[in-house]
């Protein structure tokens, strides 16, 4: 009993510190602020749906998955990291706003509806993949997955990503009050400011995996010759 306890303690700390809902919220905010208000939303419960279903999936799966295909935490890392480096680039340069404005367009509400198909797979990446569902989030899962000391703390464990994704989506949808405030011009800085700090988390996120993969990989085959 103890044990359980213990383990949705970490749990909450751990999933809450990773997902950061908080901390996240301005990326979706500059991710988002040429959508419409009501395709926010909807992109906000998406967002919401695949951040839920891919950690239960590692929470499940655990490091199986990431053994199938034959890929390790520190390659995901570098893989990360050059993704988030290339959109922190294009939102400090203007061209994510450029971008963005070719989809959506001056297109009205009943517009942007049928143009969803083609908004959502630019937000699911970087915004799903690898911001929220990360390196960190995936290593965390699979972690937890595997550490579970029973089925109940295990599904305990699955209804603590439930409720931080659920203040996720809250938050996310109630980013239109902070997108009326800040303005258009408060949005464009926010948009590059956040472009730097993303690149600097890519950066980060880089120099972890390369770290990881000489500590694990390289180390441990030079020592084996």
């Amino acid at each position: 009993m103890n044990s359980d306890i213990g383990y949705l303690i970490g749990a909450i700390g751990t999933f809450f510190a990773i997902l950061d809902p908080f901390g996240n919220l301005p990326f979706f905010i500059a991710y988002t602020r040429n959508l419409n208000q009501s395709i926010r939303k909807r992109t906000a419960l998406t967002l919401s749906a695949f951040i839920f279903f891919a950690m239960a999936f590692f929470l499940f799966t655990g490091q199986a998955v990431l053994n199938f295909f034959g890929i390790s935490i520190p390659a995901f890392q570098i893989a990360g990291g050059i993704i988030l480096f290339g959109v922190g680039l294009s939102m400090m340069s203007g061209t994510h706003t450029i971008t963005m404005n070719q989809i959506i367009g001056d297109t009205e509400a009943e517009g942007l509806i049928s143009n969803k198909e083609s908004v959502l797979p630019k937000i699911i990446i970087p915004l799903g993949i690898p911001l929220y569902v990360g390196p960190g989030s995936i290593a965390a899962a699979v972690l937890f997955g595997s550490k579970a000391p029973s089925s109940i703390a295990f599904i305990g464990g699955l209804l603590v990503i439930l409720s931080i994704v659920l203040i996720i989506t809250i938050l996310n949808m109630s980013s239109d009050f902070l997108v009326r405030l800040l303005g258009s011009q408060g949005i464009e800085i926010l948009v590059r400011l956040m472009g730097l700090i993303l690149a600097a988390i890519a950066v980060q996120l880089t120099l972890e995996g390369i770290t990881g993969a000489i500590v694990h990989t390289i180390i441990p085959a030079m020592n084996g010759l």
